[in-house]
């Protein structure tokens, strides 16, 4: 393996290891956690496709909602398992957002993705409660619950996590 290799791994492992501790340690803030939670997730997304190209942003799309959704012992855990392909899609757009658009204007590559973030899980939760709720007995309470995490809210929190992954990767200029 080459050392530029290794340093795109190191990278995205690293970034990954602070999505996930963010992700656990939000089950201990209280209801309103996603608006912590989601902000850094969402940050280091931008980060890890800044800086390891779109590989990095992609597997912590995948694997930061995987990790979390199986480690979750919340009553709603097994619905949002059966609901992660479509966040690790939602982050995934974010992703691709930012790594065509970034180049040429990050502000507008940011807002742009989380419009787009938001449109599909929006979309990809009214559809998943409709159709596939009745199928896995979802409980309406928890229909709810989804919702309203995966509407509005991922919207500001892309958005948030955008601006501080700008905040980190002007800082960071120098060293990626």
């Amino acid at each position: 393996m080459t050392s530029g290799k290794i340093k795109i791994l190191t990278r995205t492992a690293i970034l990954l290891a602070i999505a996930v501790v963010f992700q656990m340690a939000g089950r201990y803030m209280g209801p309103q956690n996603n608006f912590i939670v989601g902000p850094v997730v969402n940050a280091v997304l931008i980060i890890a496709t800044a800086a390891t190209g779109l590989w990095g942003g992609a597997a912590i799309s995948v694997l930061a909602p995987l990790i979390s959704a199986v480690t979750n012992k919340a009553p709603i855990a097994p619905f949002v398992l059966a609901f992660t392909p479509f966040i690790a899609a939602g982050n995934f757009i974010l992703v691709l957002a930012f790594h065509l658009l970034g180049k040429k204007n990050k502000v507008a590559a940011l807002l742009t993705g989380a419009a787009l973030k938001f449109a599909f899980l929006f979309a990809s939760v009214t559809v998943f409660i409709r159709y596939i709720g009745p199928i896995i007995k979802l409980p309406s309470k928890t229909g709810v619950v989804l919702a309203g995490l995966f509407s509005w809210p991922q919207f500001v929190t892309a958005v948030i996590g955008g601006i501080l992954a700008l905040i980190v990767l002007k800082a960071l200029r120098n060293n990626l």
